[in-house]
């Protein structure tokens, strides 16, 4: 088995914070005017990034896009601003700790002689074996394997 590619490769797309959107590309994305961004940002609700100027638009982070479409989401069903602000501060806990988790274990991309899987670190304290991880018509399969069948990457 060899890497397609290494934990390396994947560092800036598990790094949240270099996604930035303005409150144009807010408003598009989450159908959240930006008239409302900026009232849930007088309250606390969301935060823009500091810019140098006043003269430069609000910029979110990654992180805010979601909240604010989940905020929606639960204003949608009918909930109050409140609620659906407790909501989605709880689920993001969630989120996050799911995001940290598969951020740190995921070590590459595998082939197994055309089947693509994600190495999912060690299996065992002493790092003989490895998880590997495979998504095949509609449901996620793992292995185990030994770390020794793994071959290094040519990246």
């Amino acid at each position: 088995m060899k890497y397609l590619y290494t934990k390396d490769y994947f560092k800036a797309g598990f790094n949240s914070d270099l996604y930035q959107f303005r409150i144009g590309e807010i408003e598009a994305m989450t159908g959240v005017s930006a008239r409302q961004v900026r009232y849930w940002e007088s309250k606390g609700i969301i935060e823009a990034i500091e810019r140098a100027s006043e003269q430069e638009g609000r910029v979110y982070r990654f992180k805010m896009l979601v909240k604010i479409a989940m905020i929606k989401h639960f204003l949608d069903e009918g909930f109050t601003l409140k609620t659906s602000v407790a909501s989605t501060e709880e689920k993001q806990k969630y989120m996050s700790f799911t995001h940290k988790i598969v951020a740190n274990a995921l070590q590459g991309v595998v082939d197994n002689n055309g089947q693509v899987m994600l190495d999912m670190g060690d299996f065992d304290e002493d790092g003989k074996q490895r998880l590997l991880a495979y998504y095949d018509h509609e449901k996620v399969h793992y292995q185990v394997i030994d770390a020794s069948e793994l071959e290094e990457a040519d990246e």
